[in-house]
């Protein structure tokens, strides 16, 4: 029968039985199984590295902008505050030269004033010397009343009415002496008067008056340097 083998040609054999098929199953299952399982468990490791390597370089990313973030901050704090502590100082040094102009200003203004008041302070002083002088040389020297007649004589209007020339008591006996008689030929007439100081006199004819006194040109003086004469009228 064609397709059946002799028995003389078979060699050993072994039974066949179930349990043998599942043992056969179970062993081809582990083998196909196996390299799988050992490939994974050598596979977690890198990727646990791979995770690591990655994360370690997120880390270092952030660190480093970190880094780069918080120098830019110094920097742009520190250009920002010293940008402020330039405008300040400019204010601040704007305010002390103005404080000091203004300073300077008031001194030359104290200045002025004190220059003024010692000017004023000098010129009293001046003013009471000459008074001092005057009343001094008008009475060792009553002579100097002379020249001062004289002059008041020939101010007088060429037609005049009688001359009456009035002058201290202590004055007189001295101008009687001296001129009394030019003075009565031109019709002038002494009298005493002690309501005139000493050194001046005060000559009247008719309408006209020449004003000689002391204090009438004491006063003059005083205008023609500028100072107020109701402060000096009765020195002399």
């Amino acid at each position: 029968m064609a397709g059946v083998i002799p028995k003389d040609k078979l060699g050993g054999f072994q039974r066949w039985n179930i349990g043998s098929l599942d043992e056969n199953t179970q062993a081809l299952s582990v083998a196909d199984t196996a390299p799988p399982s050992i490939a994974s468990a050598s596979t977690v490791p890198q990727a646990t590295e791979a995770r690591t390597t990655h994360s370690q370089a997120t880390l270092d990313e952030l660190q480093r902008s970190h880094e780069a973030a918080r120098a830019e901050g110094y920097s742009t704090g520190y250009r920002e505050g010293l940008e402020a502590a330039q405008q300040a100082m400019a204010i601040t040094a704007a305010e002390s030269s103005a404080q000091f102009a203004e300073l300077l200003g008031n001194l030359h203004i104290s200045l002025a004033h004190l220059d003024q008041h010692i000017a004023e302070q000098l010129l009293d002083l001046a003013l009471e010397v000459a008074a001092q002088v005057l009343r001094g040389t008008i009475r060792t020297r009553p002579e100097l009343l002379l020249p001062v007649i004289r002059e008041a004589v020939a101010a007088l209007p060429l037609h005049h009415a009688h001359v009456i020339l009035r002058m201290n008591p202590a004055d007189s006996p001295l101008i009687r002496e001296q001129i009394g008689e030019q003075l009565a030929q031109t019709g002038t007439q002494i009298i005493d008067d002690p309501a005139i100081s000493p050194g001046g006199c005060l000559l009247t004819a008719g309408t006209s008056e020449i004003d000689a006194t002391i204090e009438t040109r004491w006063k003059r003086v005083l205008e023609s340097i500028g100072t107020t004469p109701s402060e000096w009228m009765n020195q002399p």
